[in-house]
């Protein structure tokens, strides 16, 4: 009979992943069942009802996660990285017109309640304050004030989705009910903002004050809106909401300010090609230029306005009317990569495919 020990170590042995050489070499010395068997002579052992070598044909039963044939951005070789034919994007890929009607339409929400209003007090106090403090203003702003106000936002928008996908995580494990599907959404939302500080950090550095500024807004506004949420989420998720439509007007007047000749931004960002970084998140072409990936950070912010607005006005068990639009947009991703497809501003072929979505 193979004692526990063994059992043990063989299972370990075929764990997918794990040099097996060194790992039965570390778990099975000392062991009496291995004292003067080969490293091969292993795969005669039976465990339970299912020999090994069954288990070494089919590694699907030792693996959760399983591995996808796309390498991780992070794992892909220097060549690698940024290829948008070897990128996962399950975001929403934005057409021009998508862009165009929302930049026409700058939708701003009207308080209505008592925590509608406080919200919004207190929103735009700090947008005003974060006006004077970064030196943005609507006319002939500064390049090195866009910096950091795209910077120090898109570092802190990333915080409310994730905090509230933990808080609502932790609510499902602690009453053993469903989420209803937010999670996700809350999720792809704190994953959209991080890809925007990313792709402005190919752009631009963050300087000392930059990066104060970040751990600043982060330490004092993510426990006072965990303890907003605890009492009453849908009222953080309507301060997101005015948050997000504060970032909307930030990049609708960047934008204008980039095509509006004689202006600093005109002339620092007017000629700046998309990094490789954005061309692979939303499909853009080869030849994509910032302002693109400007448009596209604008319309991603526009749809966090819109799903925060909803979502506050939810309870918190009600079905997230949102999955449907994720599957939509991973199925647009993928036929768009299947078909060798851009996504371009103005891209015909992708705007055909769009409109028959």
């Amino acid at each position: 009979m193979v004692s526990i020990q063994a059992r043990v170590c063989i299972r370990r042995l075929y764990h997918p992943g794990v040099p097996s050489t060194r790992l039965a070499t570390k778990c099975c010395q000392g062991t009496q069942d291995f004292k003067g068997a080969s490293f091969w002579n292993v795969r005669s052992f039976h465990v339970g009802k299912e020999s090994l070598e069954d288990e070494s044909k089919d590694n699907t039963t030792l693996v959760h996660f399983r591995e996808p044939k796309t390498p991780h951005p992070l794992l892909a070789k220097p060549h690698q990285q940024g290829n948008a034919e070897l990128s996962i994007s399950l975001n929403h890929i934005w057409s021009e017109e998508e862009i165009q009607e929302r930049l026409d339409n700058l939708y701003q929400h009207r308080p209505k309640s008592l925590t509608d209003k406080i919200m919004h007090r207190i929103m735009w106090s700090l947008y005003r304050s974060f006006n004077w403090v970064t030196g943005f203003k609507p006319v002939n702003t500064p390049v090195r004030a866009v910096e950091w106000r795209l910077i120090v936002l898109e570092s802190f928008a990333g915080v409310p989705g994730f905090m509230a996908a933990m808080f609502r995580h932790f609510r499902c494990l602690r009453t053993l009910q469903r989420d209803h599907g937010w999670i996700h959404t809350l999720l792809e939302e704190a994953e959209n903002e991080r890809m925007h500080l990313l792709i402005c950090m190919k752009m631009f550095k963050a300087g000392f004050v930059t990066r104060c500024l970040v751990i600043g807004a982060q330490v004092l506004m993510t426990p006072f809106l965990a303890a907003i949420y605890v009492v009453n989420p849908g009222a953080v998720h309507r301060f997101v909401g005015y948050l997000e439509e504060t970032a909307c007007l930030t990049y609708a007047n960047i934008i204008h300010q980039v095509q509006t000749k004689g202006t600093p931004l005109n002339e620092a960002w007017a000629h700046l090609r998309a990094p490789g970084i954005a061309k692979a998140y939303w499909k853009l072409s080869e030849d994509a230029m910032w302002i693109d990936a400007l448009k596209c950070m604008f319309a991603d912010e526009s749809n966090h306005r819109d799903v925060n607005h909803t979502f506050a006005t939810m309870n918190s068990d009600d079905p997230n009317p949102f999955v449907s639009k994720h599957r939509k947009d991973a199925a647009v991703a993928w036929r768009l990569d299947s078909q060798g497809l851009s996504a371009d501003v103005g891209c015909h072929k992708t705007l055909e495919v769009k409109k028959k979505e």
